[in-house]
């Protein structure tokens, strides 16, 4: 039973102790490697806790992708903003990304449509809000306006900077970087020298009408 596990158990709180347990697995594992009977190990508890308090294991996994979204979106809503869209949005992307590349089992878990429920209300928000700072840049950027939670309208600006940002995620967390670089650590390598150079390539700065006519 790890540490954060087993305070969160002593403290009543088991729903949290079977959470941490189950991220532990995921991030050693792989959402592969992950069962209730070893989430239950983990936390210290009796096998049958788990779907007791979660009805299974979708239930659990789609309580820690709750709380992955909840982490992403820490990270993605702090980044700066420079005022300029393409900037904006590339380092959204350039966030997306490294997330991933950090957290490559918990970031193929809030993929997996087939292990969690996303018509859970909860992970429905927390999913949206996780993106929210990526799909104001992306708005911007294409002229549009913002993701609305309320208007579940397909928007083609939006799908296509998250296949962008989803694509080279999922090429990272595969090792495609080191096909390119043979380096120690060419997923390192490619984050910080040919990730900027793709994401510029994909959103240029644009020039304004005022800035084109005065060239």
């Amino acid at each position: 039973m790890s540490a954060t596990a087993r305070s969160s158990y002593h403290h009543g709180d088991l729903k949290a102790a079977l959470i941490e347990a189950s991220e532990e697995i995921i991030r050693a594992e792989g959402v592969e490697g992950f069962t209730l009977r070893k989430a239950a190990k983990c936390a210290g508890v009796s096998p049958g806790a788990p779907s007791h308090h979660f009805s299974g294991t979708k239930g659990l996994l789609t309580a820690v992708a709750i709380r992955v979204f909840e982490r992403l979106g820490n990270e993605l809503n702090v980044l700066s903003h420079s005022g300029i869209p393409a900037r904006d949005l590339r380092t959204q992307a350039l966030g997306y990304v490294k997330f991933a590349a950090r957290h490559p089992g918990l970031f193929r878990l809030i993929c997996r449509v087939d292990l969690i429920d996303f018509k859970d209300p909860d992970l429905m928000q927390a999913s949206f809000e996780a993106m929210a700072s990526y799909g104001h840049a992306a708005a911007a950027y294409f002229g549009h306006e913002p993701p609305d939670p309320q208007k579940r309208i397909f928007r083609p600006h939006m799908a296509s900077a998250m296949a962008t940002a989803h694509g080279l995620a999922h090429m990272v967390i595969e090792g495609r970087p080191a096909l390119l670089f043979e380096t120690p650590d060419p997923i390192g390598t490619f984050i910080e020298t040919a990730l900027p150079s793709i994401l510029l390539a994909t959103w240029p700065d644009r020039v304004s009408p005022t800035q084109e006519r005065s060239r």
